[in-house]
């Protein structure tokens, strides 16, 4: 038996967002045989704000997680640097494989020790020009050292391309797209109806969610402007915000609710440790967000049977296919005009377009498909190629 590939990934925290939940179905999914697999965090669970994946990732077998304990600001950084080349030292992996706020240490540890770095971008490239301060300097910072990355992995095609046109320099890139557990996001209409009792949604009343933390990216703004259009047409419509995020921030989207004449039919539950019964729970996904790069919340929902409408962000489209609706980018109008027509479906066409959605997931968006197409590309950064052997010989 071939020896296992030790494997160190270095990703910021384990919050339940995209990109961490991402990092636990890739893992959890991954050849135990063929890889030592093992994940470090800069901060412990304390120091975020959101759910936690700590315990789901602890109880995988065959993954060892550790923690630097970092805390916030430049000092707790100057304690973690050394806790992290003691870890590196002594675990002596064969690949580093950074994601997040993790691929510049990837490549500063990585590169003098000449052990091959692997950069994991789950975004699509913001403006330069938006950006400002420390957050400009790292940026370009990081687009300039990126030649320095064996390889750089991208979950989307609109991020690959938008960030080689804001300098990348990486001399070999892949996209492989996100995976789904369509064991666990799979239709489950008893468990959504236990979701909207819990929420006191009558059965029979339409609801309509966004799926997402509370941050300016998501724009729930115009999602709820979107959900005053809809409420004009159908009165009947309920509206939930599945998400966390900074209290003050929060309370400007729940004034905008209260403005916009929507007291009493948004509920803002917070986060879920239940995603699979809140996605059961929705009769249609809005994703509003003016930035994405493969947008996870779409991938769930339709896994699940739910429809989506989306702005025509990262590779939403793709994900969508013929599914669901695009719109443009801040249009609340087009978004509540897309969704009143999947709303306005007959009871036969909604059940043709929710089996359309499921299976379409099923079959090209697979954690098994994530697992295998990442593995196959590590292995190529470690292990060599057998040399051409002559015909003959």
């Amino acid at each position: 038996m071939a020896a296992k590939i030790r494997i160190l990934f270095l990703i910021p925290s384990l919050v339940a967002n995209g990109a961490e939940r991402q990092l636990c179905e890739l893992v959890r999914n991954m050849d135990p045989d063929g890889f030592e697999v093992h994940v470090v965090v800069f901060y412990d669970p304390a120091q975020c704000v959101g759910g936690d994946l700590t315990p789901e990732m602890a109880g995988l077998p065959h993954v060892r997680l550790h923690s630097l304990h970092k805390r916030r600001g430049g000092a707790g950084l100057l304690l973690a640097l050394p806790r992290l080349l003691g870890l590196v030292r002594r675990i002596s992996p064969e690949l580093i494989h950074g994601y997040l706020d993790g691929n510049l240490p990837a490549l500063m540890l990585g590169w003098p020790m000449g052990i091959p770095r692997v950069w994991g971008i789950r975004a699509s490239a913001s403006d330069p020009a938006r950006l400002h301060g420390l957050s400009r300097h790292l940026f370009r910072t990081s687009q300039w050292l990126s030649r320095h990355v064996d390889l750089v992995i991208f979950n989307s095609q609109a991020g690959r391309l938008s960030h080689q046109a804001t300098g990348l320099r990486a001399p070999n890139t892949l996209v492989i797209p996100n995976g789904f557990d369509t064991s666990r996001f799979r239709p489950d209409p008893e468990a959504g109806a236990r979701q909207r009792q819990a929420w006191g949604i009558p059965a029979e009343a339409p609801l309509v969610g966004i799926v997402g933390r509370l941050a300016p990216v998501k724009d729930h703004p115009t999602f709820l402007r979107a959900a005053a259009w809809i409420s004009r047409s159908l009165p009947e419509v309920r509206f939930v915000c599945v998400g966390a995020g900074p209290p003050d921030y929060a309370e400007q989207l729940r004034d905008q609710a209260r403005i916009l004449g929507l007291t009493g039919r948004v509920l803002w539950p917070g986060n879920s440790d239940a995603m699979a019964a809140v996605y059961n729970a929705l009769t249609l996904l809005i994703l509003s967000s003016t930035e994405e790069g493969f947008p996870n919340a779409i991938g769930e929902a339709m896994a699940c049977g739910v429809p989506c409408v989306s702005t025509r962000v990262g590779d939403a489209a793709l994900i969508i296919g013929d599914t669901g609706l695009v719109t443009d980018v801040g249009d609340a109008e087009a978004l509540a005009e897309a969704a009143l027509r999947l709303l306005g479906e007959t009871g036969p066409e909604r059940r043709a377009r929710a089996r359309a959605a499921e299976q379409r997931i099923r079959a090209s968006f697979s954690t098994q498909a994530l697992a295998r197409s990442t593995e196959a590309a590590l292995r190529g950064l470690v292990v060599p190629l057998p040399a051409h052997v002559p015909a003959g010989e």
